[in-house]
């Protein structure tokens, strides 16, 4: 069953052309000049329920104002849009029941009283029983440690304090859906983690569907499985995390530390035959470049069985990296030419722990 059904939206807003020098501004006085700009152009997708969907794109790429449509907070200039079975704009008292939204840099929260005070409020805005609100409220208030908080007022709250209670306000009436625009907007990263995980057990244990908009790759990378990328309005790519980096990952770089000196010659004779190439960063440290088609563990046998190793690291291009480059070609379609991986990458010491110890056992 269907989330969210988006089909052929549009939005576009009317923009006040202004005339230069003096005698246009005279003649914006008296009559102005408009232009349509359309900032989502006709996109489409589907959100199944109990899905984590990750909705990135650079400022401008039209974002906010597909939440802003998602939410009923505008109306679409065309299209169809369905969300939890309902038009949004058209259902207006009856959806919002059913959702929850998180802006990062905007407040749900009243900013002079205590946090329970607003959480209060807002049990009577969406007409929460007061035995469901007590325990709805109960079960966040010790997942999200909240427990010092609520007697203290909003105003007084650090960025990190305010988003977990954001969080609270916007799941207090239990929402099927739960929208989030830069939820760890400004956050350190010992939150964001705490944000993550919390967000992570909501879905797996509530089957809660959730849309989140964000410019941290690392919140993509955490909690999404699917992505869809907005460029000027429109949908460049829609699909699976793994998948785009199948497509657009340029390969991997091992770098090995040798225990003694080794030649270029020497670590190339290695792997001979297997299309892959070795450079040498000093006398001891040599790093081979594999194609992603090709794996990783077929090239660390050869090495690790033959020569004695110190250190192993495994770099791959990162999804920041990837995101950039597909936005800078304008595409999602066309992958990247192979070249070397990015240094940006994360060490796997685990699969360097698993290979030395098998080319230990061969050497033995």
């Amino acid at each position: 069953m269907l989330a969210i059904d988006v089909h052929q939206l549009r939005k576009q807003f009317k923009v006040q052309k202004n005339r230069e020098g003096l005698k246009g501004a005279l003649q914006d006085l008296f009559k102005r000049e408009h232009t349509e700009v359309a900032a989502v152009k006709d996109i489409s997708f589907q959100i199944p329920q109990g899905e984590i969907c990750g909705y990135i794109g650079e400022n401008g790429a039209g974002k906010s104002t597909t939440i802003k449509m998602l939410t009923g907070i505008l109306v679409p200039t065309s299209g169809k849009l369905v969300v939890n079975g309902l038009v949004p704009y058209q259902d207006r008292e009856r959806f919002v029941k059913d959702i929850g939204v998180v802006f990062g840099q905007r407040s749900q929260l009243w900013w002079d009283i205590g946090v329970i005070e607003s959480f209060r409020l807002l049990k009577k805005v969406y007409r929460v029983s007061e035995a469901d609100f007590r325990k709805r409220l109960d079960d966040l208030v010790e997942t999200l440690q909240l427990q010092d908080l609520l007697n203290r007022p909003v105003r007084k709250l650090s960025l990190g304090q305010r988003m977990r209670c954001e969080l609270v306000a916007a799941l207090l009436h239990n929402p099927a859906i739960l929208f989030l625009d830069e939820p760890t907007i400004g956050l350190d990263i010992v939150v964001k983690t705490e944000i993550r995980e919390f967000l992570k057990r909501l879905n797996r244990e509530q089957g809660t569907t959730i849309l989140l908009t964000t410019h941290d790759l690392q919140d993509i990378e955490a909690l999404c499985s699917r992505v869809i990328m907005l460029d000027d309005g429109s949908i460049i790519y829609d699909g699976g995390l793994d998948e785009l980096k199948d497509r657009w990952g340029k390969g991997r770089e091992v770098q090995f530390q040798f225990t003694e000196s080794v030649a270029l010659s020497a670590v190339s004779a290695l792997t001979q035959g297997l299309d892959v190439r070795w450079t040498l960063e000093n006398d001891i440290t040599a790093k081979v470049w594999i194609p992603r088609e090709m794996n990783v563990s077929e090239v660390l046998s050869r090495v690790v069985g033959a020569r004695d190793i110190s250190d192993i690291k495994i770099f791959e291009t990162n999804t920041d990296q990837i995101v950039r480059e597909i936005y800078q070609s304008g595409s999602a379609e066309s992958p990247l030419a192979d070249g070397l991986a990015g240094e940006q990458g994360t060490a796997s010491d685990e699969a360097a722990a698993t290979a030395v110890g098998a080319g230990a056992g061969n050497r033995g």
